[in-house]
């Protein structure tokens, strides 16, 4: 988890927010919009995995509204009374890619990474980055994983994607799915993971030479002058329906209108312009 304050003078109000690491480039974005039209107010980012993110939250991190990369967090907040009524809300769709070093000399794809060329590819963490939970999905999707039937879970190889204990599978993703599609024809293979996908991006790019990443990342001038890309369809892994919270107690004019300047249309336009889908669009 990490916290990008930005610059200015003395502030009157602050809104805190803390958010998945996919938007570490569309948030700043946003929050230098919304403070040019809010003199006063200053916009607190705090970015980690919205799993990690939403157990903090339940044990009293302060934080004013939450945005994670995916529903089922959210709603658990809004379940058990942590919310402000009526604010939970899809503010984008999350695209996943395929990321390569161009040094490698792949067409970026789901093939490409059978190539013996790929020894590591970068993901997060499934157990808590819904990012991670559509990199394996992507995969499984793709042939390139296999579930295993003898895992601790039950009937685990015929569970659908939504229901999928990830806060269960604490073993890696070789304990209950084969990858001997990526495995064969290699001297070896191993995943990488990073703690969310912000992480994950930095590993694919100093390290790995491979990642499954977030196309609000791969966008971003070091991932994009470095790497080529695949941008995965819609269908083809969990999908990323990413929803935003007021924290309960938290409902104060400047965060309302933060709040409400995310679904404005310059709040629309600048996550669209960061990589990601919008709703209704």
């Amino acid at each position: 988890m990490w916290v990008v304050a930005l610059l200015g003078s003395a502030w009157a109000q602050t809104v805190r927010v803390v958010a998945a690491a996919d938007l570490q480039y569309a948030l700043p974005d946003l929050a230098r919009a919304f403070e040019s039209q809010n003199p006063g107010t200053k916009v607190q980012l705090t970015f980690g995995s919205s799993g990690k993110l939403f157990t903090q939250l339940t044990q009293g991190l302060e934080a004013d509204i939450y945005f994670s990369a995916e529903a089922i967090y959210p709603k658990l907040l809004e379940e058990r009374g942590l919310t402000e009524p009526n604010t939970r809300g899809l503010y984008a769709i999350g695209r996943m890619a395929i990321w390569l070093d161009r040094r490698l000399g792949l067409k970026p794809g789901p093939e490409a990474l059978k190539d013996p060329k790929v020894t590591q590819l970068a993901i997060a963490n499934p157990l808590h980055a819904p990012y991670g939970r559509a990199a394996v999905t992507l995969l499984e999707r793709y042939g390139l994983l296999k579930r295993r039937r003898d895992t601790p879970i039950p009937d685990f190889a015929r569970l659908p994607w939504e229901a999928i204990p990830w806060e269960r599978l604490t073993g890696g993703v070789e304990a209950y799915w084969d990858a001997t599609p990526l495995r064969q024809g290699k001297p070896g293979f191993t995943f990488v993971y990073g703690e969310n996908i912000g992480q994950t991006a930095q590993l694919a790019l100093a390290s790995t030479r491979a990642g499954l990443l977030a196309l609000s990342l791969v966008l971003q001038e070091s991932l994009a002058r470095s790497g080529v890309y695949w941008v995965a369809p819609l269908e083809s892994h969990l999908r990323l329906e990413q929803h935003y919270v007021i924290l309960k107690g938290r409902g104060r004019p400047e965060v309302v209108a933060f709040h409400r300047f995310v679904g404005s249309p310059e709040g629309r336009a600048i996550l669209k312009r960061s990589g990601f889908l919008i709703p209704g669009e």
